[in-house]
């Protein structure tokens, strides 16, 4: 994960940065964390026939932007020669699924940097919205906040036990 994160051409619209190796660590510990607090938070993504790590895709908190609190945000950060394959859509997808089914979310966000075409584009596609923006105090960023509503409307557990 650390050469991802090391990418300028990646992270170039994470307010961030390029991270070097001891950051991209604390990184994976701030997730490894969130899991045990929360029950959720970001996923390794892995090629499925060669097990080879292209990033990583999940349901967090968006802490970094307490503005839009409480919200569950997804995200996801791929190594460039992952780009354009659909990986990034599959890992999205199963990320909703999970979200919508085992945690019972209602609603989920996305924030993206404006200039971020192949983010906007995937949100688009996973059915996401622009509702505003929010300024990300540390870069002075303007960044959009998209909302995904649960395709059912309701709550799993409720609609399970409707059948």
């Amino acid at each position: 994960m650390a050469t991802v994160n090391a990418d300028r051409e990646v992270m170039r619209h994470i307010g961030s940065g390029p991270l070097d190796r001891a950051a991209s660590d604390a990184q994976l510990g701030r997730f490894d964390a969130e899991w045990r607090r929360r029950g959720h938070g970001i996923w390794a993504v892995e090629r499925r026939d060669d097990g080879r790590l292209l990033g990583f895709c999940g349901l967090t908190v968006p802490s970094f932007l307490p503005r839009i609190l409480p919200a569950v945000e997804i995200g996801w950060r791929l190594r460039r020669d992952a780009w354009g394959h659909g990986y990034a859509a599959e890992a999205a997808t199963a990320a909703l699924d999970w979200g919508w089914t085992t945690l019972d979310l209602r609603q989920v966000v996305a924030i993206v940097h404006p200039e971020n075409e192949r983010s906007l584009a995937l949100a688009g596609r996973l059915g996401m919205r622009v509702t505003g923006t929010a300024r990300h105090v540390p870069t002075g960023w303007d960044v959009l906040v998209l909302r995904l509503d649960r395709p059912d409307g309701g709550s799993a557990v409720r609609s399970a036990a409707r059948r």
